[in-house]
């Protein structure tokens, strides 16, 4: 059974959260895993609405019940501010789904005292090298959370539909960002959706 004391890992990605669950286990610690379900790069973020959130996500991507998916979210918050020990928030600096949901996380952290660490393709690790990690976790510092927090009244502030991760790191864009990179991957021949993303995304790494 894990202990109430038990180190708080925070993983803004729920995959790289089921990975570090099992790179715990290989390492024999003990430690509990919580991510957010939501994904704070897109949709609208200018206050906390699930409603609005699943509002937008049906009109413009087709999807309902995401205000499930917010909700779902909300007990990350819960316990990260009841942990006893300052909460270790694993963030993927290439990834704006893992950057977004970071930002929003600390938000809501008030002063709570946290660690951090800065995890390129966190995604990709296997639990193996995800192990390689588990030492290096540093103090949140006070410099780098009153950019963060800036960062994200900044990113409030302009309520873009998109997220995305430029030269300065993350930053706002309109919904047909990513639409020249799909028609570039576009043939005449017809091809399945998933493969057009997937050439996409394979871009960026």
């Amino acid at each position: 059974m894990t202990s109430e004391n038990s180190q708080l890992h925070v993983v803004f990605g729920r995959s790289a959260a089921g990975t570090l669950q099992q790179a715990l286990e290989v390492a024999g610690r003990e430690g509990i895993v919580v991510a957010p379900y939501d994904d704070f790069s897109f949709g609208p973020i200018d206050r906390d609405d699930a409603n609005a959130r699943a509002q937008w996500v049906e009109n413009e991507l087709g999807y309902s019940d995401w205000q499930k998916i917010f909700e779902d979210s909300l007990p990350v918050l819960s316990a990260s501010m009841e942990a006893s020990k300052p909460p270790i928030a694993w963030i993927s600096p290439d990834s704006a789904h893992s950057a977004a949901g970071f930002l929003w996380w600390l938000s809501h952290m008030a002063d709570k005292e946290c660690q951090i660490l800065d995890v390129p393709r966190l995604s990709l690790l296997d639990p193996e090298s995800m192990t390689e990690y588990l030492d290096k976790a540093e103090p949140l510092s006070a410099g780098r959370r009153a950019r963060s927090l800036g960062l994200w009244l900044q990113l409030q502030a302009e309520n873009a539909p998109l997220r995305i991760l430029g030269d300065a790191g993350l930053m706002s864009a309109p919904l047909e960002h990513f639409d020249a990179a799909l028609l570039e991957h576009a043939t005449p021949e017809w091809q399945k959706m998933a493969r057009i993303v997937a050439g996409v995304l394979g871009d960026f790494f």
